[in-house]
């Protein structure tokens, strides 16, 4: 449903609304004499199906998500664990598991891996550009779709969770500056 007009006169109620029933670009004028420049309102309404609306919605949060993120503010390691363990969620655990555990051979545990623990470069690599393993049936794909606070927020958390507690926040800029 549109709200097409309101009008606020005391002690009056105004309404005007309508359904649309196709979907379609459709262009009006301003009904009202509002102003100086009424004749330059020009109204275009465009309506779509229900299943492109909540598609268009979720593009605009992801979107919004990532502009909140700034590349060059210094996260506290519990501000990027807690974000690392949503983004870990939504990416990683159906290989590696909730518990880092993994499958071996196909998903190598995180849990005590020499990659997650040890020089964060080489974690920030991995993760960025994938990797294939001689020996192993599978490879992990890139990441690089994340934006630099979900890596280092990702990455942060590996390193500091389950038996892992190697203490160090990883920052955007990090991430940022391992970018090929």
């Amino acid at each position: 449903m549109f709200g097409a007009k309101q009008d606020a006169i005391p002690g009056f109620i105004r309404d005007a609304w309508f359904r649309p029933d196709r979907t379609g670009t459709f262009r009006s004028q301003c009904v009202e004499l509002c102003g100086k420049d009424h004749g330059f309102m020009p109204i275009v309404v465009r309506v779509v199906s229900q299943e492109d609306y909540t598609k268009w919605v979720g593009e605009k949060k992801a979107l919004a998500a990532k502009a909140a993120d700034d590349d060059t503010k210094i996260y506290t390691l519990e501000q990027l664990k807690e974000r690392g363990e949503k983004v870990f969620a939504a990416n990683c655990v159906a290989c590696h598991q909730a518990t880092g555990k993994g499958m071996p051979p196909m998903f190598p545990p995180l849990d005590g891996s020499k990659v997650v623990l040890g020089p964060k470069a080489g974690q920030i690599d991995t993760v960025l550009n994938g990797v294939v393993r001689k020996g192993t049936p599978t490879a992990m794909q890139s990441w690089a779709r994340l934006s630099n606070v979900e890596l280092a927020a990702v990455i942060t958390f590996t390193r500091n969770n389950w038996g892992n507690k190697t203490g160090e926040a990883i920052q955007p800029a990090e991430i940022k500056a391992r970018r090929k």
